[in-house]
This record gives C-alpha cells, structure tokens and sequence, in this order.
C-alpha cells in the first residue's frame, strides 16, 4: 500500500494521496525493474490534476515533467463537459480496466504519466487505504499495475497505448517486440500465419503466397515465424512468441494431404492465441481429416488445396468481412 501520513481534509487529501501515489509507483519500481529506475518519468518531477469524478471518486492525473522543478499540484478541476464520468461503482466493477482506458483517451494521458481513480474521503492516506473495501484496494492495485507497464514499456522506447500489449511473465521479450514493431509498426494490422510450411512442396509455397496476398490487399500485413528470427539466443519458441504477442489476428491453416497429422506447431500456436483472446481464422482443407474434439464447434472457412487460387480469397474475405473489428 502506499504509505503517507500527515492528516488533513480536502485539497489537503489530494497533496498526500498524489505523493503517496508516486511513492507507491517508486517502489514498485525498485522492486520489479531497478535496473531502469534511474530514468523512470514522474518519480521526480511532475505536475499533478485532480478531478471530482463523483461524489465519492475523484481522478488523480500525474503527468512526468521532464524539464525538472518543482512539483505542482493544481487545485481541484471541474469535470470537463463531453467527457463521460465513470460509474459509481466502477472501482468495483469488472469494467474497472475499460474506463481507465478510455480515461487515458479523453484526457490526453501519455505513457509516462500516471492514472488513479480513488475513493474520496478526508482520511490520511494509512487510514484511507484501511477504511477501503478488499475490492477497492484490489482496484488500486490493478490501476498501479497498469501504470507501470505503461512507463516501462515507455522507458524501454516503444508505443504500448494502442491494443498491443505484453501479457504478465513476457516482459522479457520487449525488446525484441520493439524490434519486430519497428518491422512491423501497424499492430492492428499484423496477421499471424500458422501453417506448415515446406519451400520445396507448391502446395506450400503456393498456400501461403495466395493467403499473403488477400491479406495484402485488404491492407493487413500477414507475417510467418520463420520470416525473421528476433531473438539473439536463436530460441525458436520465444521467436513464435513475439510474433504472436505482436498480431493482433491470426489464421491457423489446417491440412493434412502433405503428412497425415494435425500439426503440432499450429495447434500450439492456435491455442496460443486463442488464450489471448486474438481473432484468429481456422482455415481448413476441405479434405481435413485430423480435426480434433475440442474444436469441432469452432467455426471455420475451407478451401481446397487442389484449388487454392480460386478458394482462398473467399475464405479469406470472408472472414475478414465478418470480423470488422480488425
């Protein structure tokens, strides 16, 4: 929890809770990347707003001030007309991670800044934390989390305020996600093919030319794991990692005429992206015959292997058509 203690009421509450906001953030960096402390924005200088979302929630926003000085922290805001105001209930809610998000939209909040929505009261900052719910105390945890991953991705140099994100337990691939998103730098657009893959068979060759193309067309950027290798140790697993944690979508090929198998390798993948909730196409051969239980109630295009020019495009736009969101 975030420590501070001196106990005052009102603009008095907003000074401690923007220190201790910034203390909190300050530990959590030395505990998990002290390595990067030295350079981490806001720690030392920064300017400071605070809103009255609701009656009982107020919006602290702590922007890095890079130039130095002193730190300032401006008087209670009104809240700006046309800007939605969170629900009561949202340090409660499951919709908690989605307002904060767009809170970083509609006020212009970067990267290196900092975002805390909290209960009001006219408690110390000890007290305050102790008068919280278990779930309002998880909400600021969940908010410090966010905040964090934000500046460290900053810190590390590349943009992490659109969709992409690095799931928890990968951090240690941002370097080579930053290398493939400068390859690569339209995240929504990147499409991950999962296909087996041999330069000596023209079905395969053939395939993956005809897929690579309709997703060209159509302006997306379609992308194999074999096309660069990212990692300096040469881990091929971590390599496909990257590649699936930087597409945003993905199409897994299924085809069985080459080996007489489901592919271990795509279904890896497959499963892979699915657990990160990724759109992701299962596109089979119409002579499919390895498909497996747990996906048999997935929907799915076909085409024909023997007839690639003619079926891929419409499986493929198909899906496209139908996932707009893309």
């Amino acid at each position: 929890m975030p420590q501070q203690e001196t106990n005052v009421a009102s603009e008095g509450f907003n000074v401690l809770w923007v220190t201790a906001l910034v203390n909190w953030v300050a530990k959590e960096v030395e505990s998990r990347h002290t390595s990067d402390a030295y350079r981490w924005p806001v720690i030392r200088f920064y300017d400071a707003d605070v809103y009255q979302a609701l009656p009982s929630i107020r919006l602290f926003i702590i922007r890095d001030k890079s130039s130095g000085g002193l730190a300032a922290i401006n008087a209670a805001k009104e809240w700006p007309s046309g800007v939605q105001r969170p629900d009561a209930d949202v340090l409660t809610s499951p919709n908690l991670f989605a307002t904060v998000k767009r809170l970083y939209t509609d006020f212009n909040v970067r990267q290196q800044d900092l975002l805390f929505l909290l209960p009001e009261d006219d408690l110390n900052v000890t007290d305050s934390w102790n008068q919280m719910s278990s779930a309002q105390q998880n909400a600021l945890r969940i908010q410090l989390a966010y905040v964090v991953r934000n500046q460290f991705y900053y810190v590390r140099g590349f943009d992490a305020m659109g969709n992409f994100i690095i799931p928890p337990g990968y951090d240690f691939l941002a370097n080579e996600c930053k290398r493939f998103l400068e390859d690569h730098p339209s995240y929504d657009k990147n499409v991950f093919l999962m296909t087996r893959f041999d330069s000596s068979n023209r079905f395969s060759v053939t395939l993956d030319q005809e897929v690579r193309t309709v997703l060209r067309s159509q302006g997306f950027d379609p992308v194999r794991a074999d096309d660069k290798m990212y990692m300096p140790d040469r881990n091929l697993w971590n390599n496909v990692c990257v590649y699936m944690l930087c597409c945003s979508s993905g199409i897994a090929i299924l085809e069985d005429r080459v080996a007489d198998e489901f592919n271990p390798n795509v279904a890896i993948e497959y499963g892979f992206m699915r657990a990160l909730n990724k759109p992701t196409l299962l596109l089979a051969d119409r002579a499919f015959r390895n498909l497996r239980a747990d996906i048999i109630g997935t929907l799915r295009e076909t085409f024909d292997l023997t007839d690639i020019e003619a079926t891929i495009p419409t499986a493929v736009e198909r899906w496209l058509r139908d996932s707009s969101g893309l």
